[in-house]
């Protein structure tokens, strides 16, 4: 339970959450980005 205190509270533990905030949101739109790239090679291949 103290690590859950410290992670919300101390300067360190808010630092992290955003970091691991960061990354998901960043893999999210990387994620995007290449089904979108997919998509469009599959179409230009279909024509």
């Amino acid at each position: 339970m103290d690590a859950m205190i410290d992670l919300f509270t101390s300067f360190s533990g808010l630092l992290s959450l955003g970091i691991i905030g960061f990354v998901c949101v960043m893999a999210g739109y990387f994620t995007r980005m290449a089904l979108n790239k997919m998509n469009k090679e599959l179409e230009q291949q279909a024509k």
